[in-house]
């Protein structure tokens, strides 16, 4: 009886606990947005299906309630609660949330099976002593998921539009019922555009949703024509970048959109694996469209249909604005912090923000934290 007691408790060393029970290791009762955004990104960039990214976040909340714990049982540490006796990595490896959300990932996609619910795939990689637990935790993993597709805010005319908790909302107001939109919105008059999980563009009109596209990554950059009609331009899921043809925009901001007009054509301006994130783009007073897009770290410009690069050193979508004097004001997030460039990138606040920057003309710039509150900075 004592060796197999002794078999037991070596067994249970490599398992995960659903919260550390040690006294000396403080759980908070609520999720760290930045560490759900980190997890959330290397799942994305990882290409994990919603299925085993569901399974990270589940994982999350029950071992740490998504925080990224410097304590645990034993020797865990961490968002996933990692045990470096276990093979998982160092102390250090563990307690970087990129890191070990791609140890999560990438195991998770080895040990997948069809039978498994999201919840039972958490417990394969986890081996906790309470597995049922992970799929109890499915509507605070989910309500988390839908904070971490959050991005930056659109504000037009003192209005600020923002994707919150799946749905598009203007000052607190919800233009959505979904639960399925991601990312930033795009206003042009009376038209908002916004992008769904699925890889959509959907156009608000007259209080309807309707499909313009479909097969894109990033977020849509509507802007109005001197003549009134709206040029919509997106990253697609190949890279590349693209310009929309949305029958509704194009007949002009009093128009009616023709009858079964729902699906848009495109115009590609880049080759497939050009660009990442969300398009910026601004209408010059002859009419024409300059288009600014992150290719890598450098940010490009489209002008006249041929691209050159302005400045190096992005890790986020640009941000471009037409001064009232002609010139154009350029910003970005640069490790989570706003910039804006002069003769280099400069800081605008010390503070860690999420996404993308709204500039407005007057040179307010607004940005939104990671828990979702919206800020003017500079």
């Amino acid at each position: 009886m004592l060796r197999l007691a002794l078999v037991f408790l070596l067994l249970m060393a490599g398992t995960a606990e659903a919260l550390p029970r040690t006294i000396s290791c403080r759980v908070p009762g609520v999720h760290d947005p930045d560490v759900i955004r980190a997890v959330h990104a290397v799942g994305l960039s990882l290409r994990v299906s919603d299925k085993v990214m569901l399974a990270g976040f589940e994982a999350g909340w029950v071992e740490s309630h998504m925080n990224n714990l410097a304590c645990g049982d034993s020797d865990s540490l961490g968002v996933f609660q990692q045990r470096p006796s276990m093979g998982w990595g160092s102390p250090e490896q563990i307690m970087d949330v990129s890191y070990a959300a791609h140890r999560f990932f990438e195991y998770a996609v080895k040990v997948d099976r069809p039978d498994l619910t999201p919840g039972l795939l958490a417990d394969e990689v986890q081996r906790s002593c309470c597995p049922q637990r992970y799929d109890q935790a499915v509507d605070r993993a989910e309500s988390m998921l839908r904070q971490a597709w959050q991005g930056g805010p659109e504000v037009v005319g003192g209005a600020v539009y923002v994707v919150e908790d799946g749905d598009v909302r203007v000052d607190g107001e919800r233009l959505s019922t979904s639960r399925d939109f991601v990312g930033r919105p795009s206003v042009a008059g009376r038209f908002v555009f916004a992008r769904t999980k699925r890889g959509e563009v959907m156009r608000l009109s007259d209080g309807v949703w309707q499909q313009v596209a479909s097969g894109v990554a990033g977020d849509p950059e509507a802007v109005i024509r001197p003549d009134g009609t709206v040029a919509l331009y997106v990253v697609m899921a190949d890279g590349s970048v693209a310009k929309l043809s949305d029958p509704a925009a194009m007949i002009g901001m009093g128009g009616s959109s023709p009858q079964g007009a729902s699906q848009s054509g495109s115009i590609p301006l880049s080759p497939p694996g050009f660009a990442v994130g969300k398009l910026s783009a601004i209408v010059r007073p002859d009419g024409s469209v300059a288009v600014y897009a992150r290719s890598g770290a450098a940010l490009m410009v489209n002008e006249a249909g041929a691209w050159r690069e302005i400045a190096t050193g992005l890790d986020s979508s640009p941000e471009a604005v037409l001064r009232p004097d002609g010139t154009i004001g350029l910003y970005t997030v640069i490790d989570g912090r706003p910039h804006h460039l002069t003769t280099a990138w400069e800081p605008l606040s010390s503070s860690r923000f999420i996404d993308t920057v709204s500039a407005q003309p007057d040179g307010t710039v607004y940005a939104r934290k990671a828990d979702g509150e919206v800020l003017k900075v500079g």
